[in-house]
């Protein structure tokens, strides 16, 4: 076999390698792991625009217990939404903000914490086909060596708050 044989084999099998990483890199999502006091939950990496860490909290009077008030960002009012609240029906002692990549509402979820990004491959995310779960607040799940991960209804969130409010 001569040199020429030899790069245009490699070549071949340099692009075909190619074709697999994108194809493999196209099946998978990315989730942003948080902790709610000994819980973890996901959102998907494009709803959260932002990760704010010790900023005011301004309590608002006459709102369900789980709007915790308002954070100023960049100018802007954002709604602190107390996911343990809605969950565990206990407020959280945390400085921690989520902001919402939401285009039409400004909207922060107050966290214990940011756990990791994680890549999951599409296949190995459980949709659920029913919206009974927690309110619709969950839309599936992911399987971690660590156990299970709910992955949190962003757009039901957000419809509790503007049918409560």
């Amino acid at each position: 076999m001569d040199n020429f044989e030899i790069l245009s084999r490699l070549a071949s099998q340099e692009s075909h390698h190619s074709d697999d990483a994108t194809c493999d890199t196209e099946n998978m999502l990315k989730f942003l792991i948080v902790r709610v006091k000994d819980k973890q939950y996901a959102f998907f990496v494009e709803q959260i625009k932002e990760i704010v860490t010790n900023v005011s909290l301004y309590f608002v009077p006459f709102v369900p217990s789980y709007i915790r008030g308002f954070i100023n960002r960049h100018g802007l009012p954002h709604t602190v939404f107390d996911l343990n609240a809605i969950f565990e029906r206990e407020l959280l002692e945390s400085s921690t903000f989520l902001i919402s990549n939401d285009e039409n509402d400004q909207i922060a979820f107050l966290v214990s914490g940011v756990t990791e990004i994680l890549k999951i491959p599409e296949n190995e995310v459980h949709m659920l086909s029913t919206s009974n779960n927690q309110e619709g607040f969950v839309k599936g799940a992911i399987t971690t060596p660590d156990g299970e991960i709910f992955i949190l209804n962003l757009p039901n969130i957000i419809e509790r708050l503007e049918n409560d409010l």
